[in-house]
């Protein structure tokens, strides 16, 4: 079954998004590696935040 160009558009822009995340979280996750205890806090609410955000475009993608 062929897909049509705005099934392919919508593809490459839920995978843009989710690489976007991932990048995200990655950065967080190394700052947070190498922070002080307050600082982990902050960066745990942003890191939860972005897995939030991940589930939510995984429900959109389904």
């Amino acid at each position: 079954m062929a897909m049509t160009g705005e099934e392919v558009g919508y593809r490459d822009a839920m995978r843009q998004v989710q690489r976007s995340l991932q990048r995200r979280l990655h950065m967080l996750q190394e700052e947070y590696d190498g922070a002080d205890a307050d600082r982990q806090k902050e960066l745990r609410v942003r890191m939860d935040e972005v897995k939030r955000m991940q589930h939510v475009v995984e429900s959109l993608h389904r």
